[in-house]
């Protein structure tokens, strides 16, 4: 710890400190670190400090220990302790608005020290300049920087309303949609092309309607209307099927599907607060594998 605090420190003076010790005492835990090393660790001149090439590469692993030796501090103390802090977060609107509520109330009944502050936003952020902790995202950026945790796919599947195939027949190949008034999400899919697939090969369909929306509430309200034929992401076609106010059609095919995932920036040490909400999320949506599974995936 001594090392490491007087390399981040840039000096032995300040590196005391912070650690709250002597400058002497500080200098002879690096003098024995060294020599357990059997390598210089640090150049030394009156003037400033500075680390060989040995001292570069050691660095991080002190650093990664450091953190380790932190988390499992706070991990014994959150057992007599309150988790306390704000982690923000954003989610995509319409994930945001199905999910959220009852993820949050869950949590907070359990940690009411940690304040979430949510933002449900559509368009990808970039994470530290925003000062986000935690997303929820469709995809992945190439950022390196970003840890990303797998938590289900997105799959959307054809439907309608009852009513509606009562005086529709139900299409038997995507083909036949274009002979039905489709809702179309015109943000995911903006030239209304829907892609399916029977094997392998793509079949693509231009679909048109009475209306596009670009949320997927909305396109759902509307198909439960008896509007149309809709695609809707299986976490907001769930529900409904098992309420009875929207039917499948098409099951023998499939749409292209995309991971979801929890994602955070890399940090060496991540904070209880957290690690606590993102252990949180990935249990609830564990325990309900039906809302983020293809419809294929399923028995």
């Amino acid at each position: 710890m001594s090392f490491a605090s007087v390399a981040e420190q840039g000096g032995f003076t300040a590196a005391a400190r912070k650690l709250n010790l002597s400058k002497g005492l500080i200098s002879q835990h690096v003098k024995r670190l060294e020599e357990a090393l059997g390598a210089q660790l640090l150049f030394r001149s009156t003037r400033r400090i500075e680390l060989t090439e040995a001292g570069t590469r050691f660095l991080p692993y002190c650093q990664r220990i450091i953190g380790t030796v932190q988390t499992a501090f706070e991990d014994v103390s959150a057992l007599h302790t309150r988790p306390e802090g704000i982690v923000r977060m954003t989610v995509p609107v319409s994930f945001g608005e199905v999910f959220l509520h009852e993820i949050l109330t869950q949590f907070q009944a359990i940690h009411p020290g940690i304040t979430i502050e949510l933002e449900m936003e559509n368009k990808f952020q970039d994470m530290k300049s925003a000062k986000l902790d935690i997303a929820i995202r469709k995809g992945l950026t190439e950022d390196p920087d970003q840890v990303a945790l797998p938590i289900g796919d997105f799959s959307e599947h054809i439907c309608a309303a009852p009513r509606y195939w009562e005086t529709h027949s139900k299409p038997n190949t995507p083909a036949e949609l274009v002979d039905h008034p489709c809702i179309v999400n015109f943000h995911l899919h903006k030239q209304g092309e829907w892609i399916f697939y029977a094997n392998t090969d793509p079949i693509t369909v231009r679909v048109n309607g009475p209306i596009r929306l670009n949320h997927y509430p909305l396109i759902r309200d509307a198909a439960i209307s008896g509007l149309g034929v809709a695609l809707l992401p299986r976490y907001i076609l769930e529900p409904e099927l098992q309420k009875g106010r929207l039917e499948l059609a098409l099951t023998d095919y499939k749409t292209p599907t995309s991971p979801i995932y929890i994602v955070y920036p890399y940090q060496g040490h991540l904070p209880l607060k957290n690690r606590l909400l993102i252990d949180f999320i990935r249990d609830w949506f564990q325990s309900r594998p039906t809302l983020l599974a293809p419809m294929a995936s399923l028995p």
